[in-house]
């Protein structure tokens, strides 16, 4: 012990810091505990609320029913023209055919595929000339009529409501004053506005309806047939 008083103060302090170097320490440690995680300060301004987002704008259908015309034949002008903001895609579009105030409109989902100058000149509108004549009217003196101006394979029916379309149909079947209307496609009630299944329509704009399957069902299905020729019946009867 007596051969500590042959090293100074400073000589003893410098071979404590070489020893702990030689063990690895190289820093000061304290003996007092030090947070590792930071406390949140209680007395901080609250963080900035962040602001809400806008609210999203009001859809505005491309069809507007104060642009709509009032008179059938800009009514058909307007159906055909290459501005007419109803979606239709590449087909051609084609106009109705018919005089006002006919016995009978027949209202079909869309042009048939290979439509050009004529609505329903192919084997879908023969089937419906056949419908006419079987309830004694002459095929000549129904007005046919579509609900979209052209072919379109798989329209979405529900994304053309919200975009107008209804309400440009229901404006054709008013222009057109026909006696009754029978619609082919169970889409189309709906599209009208008829919110209950497409079997019970019973008019449309007041004017008497009467709803079945669309023309190229019909066509392949012969119990469909006879069964809209049962329902004809009873609703020609009335």
């Amino acid at each position: 012990m007596d051969n500590l008083s042959a090293f100074s103060l400073a000589d003893r302090y410098s071979a404590a810091l070489d020893w702990w170097r030689d063990a690895g320490v190289d820093c000061d440690f304290a003996d007092e505990v030090q947070p590792w995680l930071a406390v949140e300060d209680d007395t901080a301004p609250e963080q900035a609320a962040r602001p809400a987002k806008p609210e999203p704008a009001p859809h505005v259908p491309a069809v507007a029913e104060s642009a709509l015309p009032h008179e059938l034949g800009a009514f058909r002008a307007w159906w055909t023209a290459a501005d007419n903001p109803i979606v239709s895609g590449p087909s051609a579009r084609v106009s109705p055919r018919g005089e006002a105030g006919a016995r009978l409109l027949m209202l079909v989902p869309m042009p048939e595929d290979g439509d050009r100058d004529r609505l329903l000149a192919g084997p879908q509108g023969e089937m419906l000339g056949n419908i006419a004549k079987a309830i004694g009217i002459a095929p000549d003196a129904v007005y046919y009529a579509a609900a979209l101006p052209a072919h379109m394979p798989h329209p979405d029916w529900d994304d053309l409501a919200r975009e107008g379309l209804g309400l440009a149909v229901l404006r054709h079947i008013e222009l057109a004053r026909p006696e009754r209307v029978l619609v082919f496609g169970t889409k189309l009630p709906a599209l009208l506005g008829h919110a209950a299944s497409p079997d019970t329509l019973r008019e449309i704009a007041g004017i008497p309806a009467l709803a079945t399957f669309a023309p190229e069902r019909l066509l392949e299905h012969k119990r469909q047939r006879a069964l809209l020729w049962e329902r004809l019946q009873k609703w020609t009867a009335i």
